[in-house]
């Protein structure tokens, strides 16, 4: 049975986080004032090259400094603690000094933080596959590359409960990719991601931020083949969400998948039912959500600016050779969407290139949509389902997510749209994770939202993601159902 959910029509919904981070933001003063330390709002990067910063040929620390920038203004102190080469065995003589400390050593609790982001390869680990004549750092069989596959999963795994047991909260960098993988490699990394997804533990998707499309760096994001250049950590810093330490400092957990059958239903009204846009500069990202539809019409949108990127070439390395450098730079308002055209669930770019799934939404069944952005290669796919319908080559980066219109009046949604389950991740997925989501497997590596629309223990909009994000609802033509 539907029922108003209230009657205002900007209602500002925020998470429950925002009052519960007041009450616990006090706690942390109190606690800094009584012994002295800063520990709570220190965040440590412990890890190989790239976090290192390797590859940023500008001296800003790479993706890690990037994130100093991010974080610091808001009373988080960032320390990078990472050495070139590590993997998931290197690195544990480097937690903690064995007896006394090593000066030229990068430990990680000498600099007692609250926070670790644990940021490994499989690179490092000797996932690849050995060339002719090389036996070093790389396997020569599928059966050697499983058993890489297994020490990387169990030793990072054990760097986690590790840092737990030192009272440091984990977040976990999800692996990323090299210019020399192939696509063995790349497999073995898109399983290892999923895998970090189904623990227990807070994680960034790297690899949607730089990926392009075979596991490899892409074009003009890359320093060498085993580190992307300043472009490319710019956009790695893109995949953190920025409130996730505020989330975690509030104590926000893990967000599972709903089960509650309940969902929204939009009928007429507003031209934006529910809407989000980032704090953030956000640039590659996915946004998914489960329709059913009766008939023709917009049913989501993402509205921001078109990149252009202009080609810098920058000397890098001891060589000082000249590597290709991409600069993205906003070069006007574009307006995406999500359509039922006949009957059809469609991607329409904002140059008017359209993506039609072969799924009818109008067939009374629910239907899964996953809208996949890769700045980096330049890339929109769309997934209806579970498979790739197309995709459209674009760079945008957006300010404003849309459910249940198009953002803009003169643009009809359906007369009757239900939503559930609506996500927007701060990567692009690739096919396995939009099979996965469409499975019903929560991804939660650099989810920002996730709101399951059911109305259940909370607002309708309610977030349940690791983050600090509101999304607003206009209440117009708005109902909820719990069957």
């Amino acid at each position: 049975m539907f029922s108003m959910v209230t009657t205002s029509n900007r209602l500002r919904l925020p998470s429950f986080v925002v009052a519960l981070l007041l009450l616990v933001t006090t706690g942390l003063v109190a606690q800094q004032g009584a012994d002295g330390g800063d520990r709570a709002r220190r965040i440590a990067f412990f890890g190989s090259s790239v976090p290192n910063g390797t590859g940023d040929e500008t001296g800003q620390g790479g993706y890690t400094g990037r994130m100093r920038t991010v974080l610091e203004p808001h009373g988080w102190e960032v320390l990078n603690r990472s050495r070139g080469g590590d993997n998931t065995v290197t690195i544990a003589s480097r937690f903690e000094p064995d007896g006394a400390p090593d000066p030229d050593t990068r430990y990680l609790t000498t600099v007692d933080p609250g926070y670790a982001v644990l940021a490994l390869s499989l690179g490092n680990e000797g996932i690849m596959e050995c060339a002719p004549g090389v036996t070093r750092r790389c396997t020569a069989t599928t059966d050697e590359a499983d058993r890489i596959y297994e020490q990387f999963a169990t030793g990072l795994w054990t760097l986690v409960e590790r840092t737990r047991a030192e009272g440091i909260v984990p977040i976990v960098a999800l692996c990323y990719t090299r210019s020399d993988f192939n696509e063995r490699e790349y497999e073995y990394t898109r399983r290892m991601n999923l895998l970090i997804n189904s623990w227990d533990v807070p994680s960034v998707n790297l690899l949607g931020a730089i990926d392009d499309g075979d596991g490899r760096w892409a074009a003009g994001f890359v320093a060498d083949a085993l580190h992307p250049n300043s472009a490319g950590h710019t956009e790695m810093a893109h995949a953190f969400v920025p409130s996730l330490f505020e989330a975690l400092a509030a104590g926000k957990s893990l967000p599972v998948m709903s089960t509650d059958p309940g969902f929204i239903r939009v009928r007429g009204g507003a031209d934006a039912p529910l809407s989000f846009s980032p704090r953030e500069t956000l640039r590659s990202f996915a946004v998914s959500f489960r329709v059913r539809a009766s008939g023709d019409g917009t049913v989501a949108a993402v509205a921001g600016q078109t990149l252009d990127y202009s080609v810098g070439q920058r000397e890098y390395g001891r060589r000082r050779q000249q590597i290709d450098i991409y600069n993205l730079a906003p070069s006007g308002p574009t307006r995406t969407r999500i359509a039922v055209v006949d009957g059809r669930l469609t991607y329409v770019a904002d140059s008017g290139e359209t993506v039609a799934s072969n799924r009818y939404a109008t067939d009374g069944e629910w239907h899964h949509v996953v809208l996949s952005h890769y700045v980096a290669r330049g890339e929109t796919l769309l997934f209806v389902d579970g498979a790739l319908a197309g995709s459209v080559a674009e760079r945008l980066q957006p300010d404003l997510f849309v459910l249940g219109g198009a953002g803009v009046a003169g643009t009809a949604a359906p007369d009757q749209v239900d939503y559930k389950d609506w996500m927007i991740h701060r990567a692009g997925l690739h096919a396995d994770e939009a099979r996965a989501l469409h499975a019903g497997t929560l991804l939660q590596a650099s989810l920002e939202v996730y709101a399951p629309l059911s109305h259940a223990g909370g607002a309708v909009a309610e977030n349940l993601a690791q983050s600090l994000s509101v999304v607003e609802v206009d209440t117009t033509g708005v109902t909820v159902s719990q069957h």
